[in-house]
């Protein structure tokens, strides 16, 4: 009866001690399985932190190229309204340039009408004996040639650069006096070809 006192008393005494054995296994096995997993999520997390940090530049990069397209879009608009603007003055200034071509031809035959009109008016005036012809012989007598000059008149016909003070030089009538025989003229829009009366002196 002793022995089998003892055996359950050292039974009794086993039980604690396998249970302890068999706790610390277990957590042993526990820590080392959450050593491990832990190792295992830790680059898990590290791949998802990284992921998450790259999704946030891939949505800032995102953003950035929208608004890049957004100014490329508004300069491409401007660009396009500078191009029509600068097609519509091309197209002016190819009319203004064609009517200034219109313009330039008319003139041009213009003056070649009144170029004609002039050579033939000095054709038909250099065959007319001139009033200087006749004051030319009595310039031996100066006495004549004052009373001659002064009964004198006829008609000049203004040539190229010809002003009403070189025409009274050249004609030694003085200015006023011609002035005054052509009451309607504008001295600074004398026309080649045009006639003006000569005066007396």
């Amino acid at each position: 009866m002793e022995d089998d006192v003892e055996v359950n008393e050292s039974s009794s005494q086993i039980i604690p001690i396998a249970l302890a054995v068999l706790a610390v296994v277990v957590g042993g096995a526990g820590l080392y399985f959450g050593m491990t997993a832990n190792q295992r999520i830790a680059p898990l997390s590290e791949s998802l932190n990284a992921g998450v940090s790259s999704s946030a530049q891939l949505e800032k990069t995102i953003s950035k190229l929208e608004t890049r397209v957004e100014e490329l879009t508004a300069a491409n608009q401007d660009l396009r309204a500078s191009l029509k603007r600068a097609n519509a003055y091309d197209s002016q200034r190819d009319q203004a340039l064609k009517k200034l071509e219109a313009a330039i031809r008319d003139n041009r035959e213009q003056i070649v009408k009144s170029a004609e009109q002039v050579n033939s008016i000095s054709s038909s005036t250099v065959s007319e004996p001139a009033a200087t012809d006749v004051r030319t012989p009595e310039s031996s007598a100066p006495t004549e040639t004052v009373d001659t000059a002064s009964t004198a008149s006829g008609v000049y016909v203004i040539e190229s650069g010809d002003t009403l003070q070189r025409v009274s030089n050249t004609t030694g009538i003085s200015l006023q006096a011609i002035l005054d025989a052509n009451p309607g003229i504008d001295p600074r829009r004398l026309r080649i070809g045009q006639q003006i009366t000569l005066p007396s002196n």
